[in-house]
């Protein structure tokens, strides 16, 4: 697990260093997710929309960490300020008492016990539960650090100078930045409207009117 996905995932470098979530973007959209509804049940075509979203959403993000990625190698000079970065971030949560390093290796290890198909199912969840507490807790941590005045002008420098690579990089850079913005705003609205419905319904209850 690279310490820039992590980062990445808590889109708190802004849009373009947002875009290397992955997995870890996936795993917090679904802990989001109201209960899905069964095909047919009330709220069924209201989740099958916030489902279609994150799925637009997930595809948008990875043209633009294509995009990202292809701009970064043909950028070194982007490349080590981000590294820069991401070091100076872990000194401060090691000053905060918190190891990075050693979170990122007990994550790596868990999802090769994943990953290696030898789990039954209720080891497979427990391993999953426990990867998704480490890695909440690296990401509390790094936004701690992250509200560093040091480390928050570095950030804008960096994010800066990234975002218009990528345009140079690629034309499209802007108008997948702008749809992604748009699809970020409906999935919320879309939650918001699924989690209040669910919600109704659960004060109905079985038998309400």
């Amino acid at each position: 697990m690279s310490k820039f996905g992590v980062i990445g995932s808590n889109a708190l470098i802004g849009i373009a260093l947002a875009l290397s979530a992955g997995p870890a973007l996936s795993q917090q959209a679904s802990q989001q997710s109201p209960q899905q509804a069964t095909p047919g049940a009330p709220g069924a075509g209201l989740m099958q929309q916030v489902q279609q979203k994150q799925a637009e959403i997930q595809q948008l993000n990875q043209q633009l960490a294509q995009i990202q990625q292809a701009t970064i190698e043909a950028n070194p000079g982007l490349a080590d300020q981000r590294d820069e970065l991401l070091a100076n971030v872990d000194e401060k949560m090691v000053e905060a008492g918190h190891d990075p390093d050693a979170s990122r290796e007990r994550i790596g290890e868990l999802q090769e016990q994943l990953q290696g198909g030898e789990l039954s199912t209720d080891e497979s969840q427990s391993v999953t539960q426990e990867i998704r507490q480490e890695q909440t807790q690296l990401q509390q941590a790094q936004r701690q650090a992250m509200q560093d005045e040091a480390i928050q002008t570095e950030i804008q420098s960096l994010n800066e100078g990234l975002v218009e690579a990528m345009r140079e990089q690629n034309p499209q850079t802007e108008q997948l930045i702008a749809q992604l913005q748009t699809a970020q705003q409906e999935y919320q609205a879309l939650m918001q409207r699924a989690m209040q419905q669910q919600g109704a319904m659960q004060q109905q209850g079985p038998g309400g009117d």
